[in-house]
């Protein structure tokens, strides 16, 4: 009996030492991590609308170029 006591104790002392480490291991608690992931992707999807106006600015002037037509795809609205 007196081995299993001991037994069961070093599993509870390994599980709370185990726990208490890896809490003052972990990079950041779950809102931080999920916060700044969606920074990140707010980043990300700016940057991708951003690029988006640009390639079709890009593409827009290399047309009006080929075809000699300052006016050709604009908005007629």
């Amino acid at each position: 009996m007196n081995k299993m006591l001991s037994f069961v104790v070093g599993g509870a002392v390994g599980t709370a030492v185990g726990a208490a480490v890896s809490a003052m291991m972990a990079p950041q608690r779950g809102a931080e991590l999920q916060a700044e992931v969606q920074a990140t992707l707010d980043e990300a999807r700016s940057a991708g609308e951003q690029a988006d106006v640009e390639a079709r600015e890009a593409f827009r002037r290399r047309f009006r170029e080929q075809v000699g037509d300052d006016d050709a795809l604009k908005d007629r609205s």
